[in-house]
C-alpha cells in the first residue's frame, strides 16, 4: 500500500531501536505452562474455572490468553496479582489475566463473539449463544470498540516511539486478521490489499526465527508503516457500513473524548490522509496522541455514556458533549452492562490489570496501589511530561 505521508515514508531503520526478538518455543512448552497453572488452581479455593481463548498459531510469537472465573464473594488470590508463575510463563503469557465472575463468563459471547473458549480447569460454565442476528450486531459493536481502542493510533505509536518491540509488533499486526474476518462476517466483503497484508504478516511471523535480524527489522518496519494505512483504510470501509451520526448538527464541529490515556477527536468531515497527517503533527508538537475518527463511531461512546456504572460514568465525564441515548439496541445495552459489571468487579477485587475487556483508558480506582498507578498514568500521559521526556532522550542519544 502506498505510503503517502513523507514523514512516515522517510523513516529509516537506523532511527529505531529493536528489542524483544521472539524466542522459539514448542506447543509442549505451552501445555507445560498451562499444566503449572492448573496445579496452582487446584490449591486455590477461590478459582471456579479457567478458560483460554485465541490460538497458538506460531509458538514463540503467539501468547496464551487466560480468563480466570472466581467463585462468588471470593477475594483476589495472591498469585493472580502477578502475570506469571515462572520464567517460561512470563514469556508465554504476554498479557495480564482477565478476572471475571461466572455470570460474565456465561455472557462472554456478548463481548467476544468470535473466540473459541476452551476450559482448562474447573467447572464447565454454560456459555450463552446469541442468535445469528444478534451475533452480527455484537460483531459490529466489537469492531467499533477495536477501532476506538486501537486503530490507527497503536500502529502510529509503534513508529513514532522509535522503539520497536518486535514480538509485540508481530502480535498486534496479526490481530488485523481477526478484524478482517469479522468485517467479512458483518458485510460479506473483503479487500485484496487486506489479504495481501495478512500474507506478509503471516510470513514474518513464521520466518522470524530464521530470518537475518537486519532483514527482519527492514521488513517489520515496512509492515508497520503500511499498517497505519491499512488500519485507516479499515476505518474508512467500516465507516461506510455504519449509520451516520446527526449529533454534530446541533452541537459543535468536533467532538472530543479525553480519556486517561485514550483520546479521540470525532470529525464530521473525516478524511483518512488528513487524519493521519493531523495525528502525526499533533504528536510531533505535543508528544502524545489523539485518534481522529469518523463521527459515526461516536454513537457507541454515547451509548456507553448513557448507562449507569463506573465505566459509563468515566466515559460520560470525558466527552465534551452530552449525547444521552434513549432508544438503545438491547444487545448493545447488554454488552455495556457486562463491561460495567466487570469494571465494578475489578474495583471490588482491587486488581490492577485489565479492569474490563475494552476499558478505553479506564484504570481501577480502589486500592492504594491502583491510585498510584492512576497518578503515574495521568502524569506520564501529559504533554508537558512527554515533551520533557523526548527532550531528555534526545540529549542522551547525542551523548551516546
Amino acid at each position: 500500500m502506498k505510503i503517502k505521508n513523507p514523514y512516515i515514508r522517510n523513516l529509516k531503520k537506523e532511527y529505531f531501536s529493536f528489542y524483544d526478538y521472539p524466542v522459539k518455543y514448542t506447543l509442549k512448552d505451552y501445555d507445560s505452562t498451562l499444566g503449572k497453572i492448573r496445579n496452582i488452581a487446584k490449591k486455590t479455593k477461590e478459582i471456579l474455572s479457567i478458560y483460554t481463548f485465541g490460538e497458538v498459531g506460531v509458538p514463540g510469537v503467539s501468547d496464551i490468553d487466560l480468563i480466570f472465573v472466581l467463585k462468588e464473594n471470593s477475594r483476589l488470590p495472591s498469585f493472580l496479582k502477578k502475570n506469571q508463575v515462572d520464567k517460561d510463563s512470563k514469556y508465554l503469557i504476554f498479557h495480564p489475566f482477565f478476572i471475571i465472575t461466572e455470570n460474565i463468563m456465561k455472557n462472554i459471547n456478548y463481548i467476544y463473539p468470535n473466540s473459541n473458549f476452551i476450559k482448562i480447569y474447573g467447572k464447565d460454565i454454560e456459555i450463552h449463544n446469541p442468535s445469528k442476528s444478534d451475533l452480527k450486531k455484537i460483531k459490529t459493536y466489537l469492531t467499533t470498540d477495536v477501532i476506538l481502542r486501537h486503530f490507527p493510533v497503536d500502529h502510529l505509536y509503534n513508529l513514532l516511539s522509535r522503539k520497536i518491540d518486535i514480538r509485540m509488533a508481530l502480535m498486534r499486526l496479526n490481530a488485523f486478521n481477526h478484524s478482517f474476518s469479522i468485517f467479512k462476517d458483518i458485510t460479506g466483503k473483503e479487500k485484496a490489499i487486506w489479504k495481501d497484508f495478512s500474507k506478509k504478516i503471516d510470513y514474518l511471523r513464521k520466518n522470524c526465527f530464521e530470518m537475518d535480524k537486519n532483514l527482519l527489522q527492514i521488513k517489520l518496519l515496512d509492515a508497520l508503516k503500511e499498517s497505519i494505512y491499512i488500519s485507516t483504510d479499515f476505518v474508512k470501509e467500516f465507516d461506510k457500513f455504519l449509520p451516520k451520526n446527526k449529533i454534530l448538527k446541533a452541537k459543535r464541529k468536533n467532538v472530543i473524548f479525553k480519556g486517561t490515556k485514550n483520546r479521540i477527536t470525532f470529525s464530521e468531515n473525516w478524511d483518512e490522509d488528513k487524519a493521519i497527517s493531523e495525528m502525526l503533527n499533533h504528536f510531533l508538537r505535543y508528544k502524545n496522541f489523539y485518534s481522529i475518527l469518523p463521527i459515526s463511531l461516536l454513537n457507541q461512546l454515547c451509548a456507553y455514556s448513557s448507562l449507569n456504572g463506573r465505566l459509563s460514568s468515566y466515559i460520560r465525564k470525558r466527552l465534551n458533549i452530552k449525547c444521552f441515548q434513549n432508544n438503545m439496541d438491547p444487545v448493545l445495552k447488554k454488552r455495556i452492562r457486562i463491561l460495567n459489571d466487570q469494571v465494578e468487579y475489578a474495583n471490588e477485587l482491587k486488581h490492577s490489570h485489565y479492569p474490563c475487556f475494552f476499558p478505553l483508558g479506564y484504570k481501577t480506582e480502589k486500592g492504594f496501589k491502583n491510585n498510584l498507578i492512576l497518578l503515574f498514568v495521568v502524569i506520564t500521559s501529559s504533554s508537558a511530561f512527554r515533551i520533557m521526556l523526548y527532550y531528555l532522550r534526545g540529549i542522551l542519544r547525542k551523548n551516546n
